[in-house]
């Protein structure tokens, strides 16, 4: 595989994980934590932290803290 072919893969992934996490936000009636998505997607806390934090960059969901976890919503 090119290098091309492997950069648009991964962002297909990317994209994909992206979608995965504001249909969770989109269905549910309260914030959810880095950690409930991480769960709901089998995927590491690190993994959904980054990726939320680029869909907050774009304004597609919104980010607080509540003492020490990570809530996100969808806009």
């Amino acid at each position: 595989m090119g290098d091309s072919a492997v950069k648009s893969a991964n962002v297909r992934k990317k994209e994909e994980l992206q979608k995965d996490i504001m249909d969770l936000l989109k269905k549910s009636n309260i914030p959810l934590s880095t950690y409930d998505l991480a769960y709901k997607l089998s995927k590491s806390w690190h993994t959904i932290d980054r990726a939320c934090l680029m869909l907050q960059i774009v304004d597609k969901v919104e980010g607080f803290k509540a003492g020490k976890m990570n809530l996100w919503r969808d806009k």
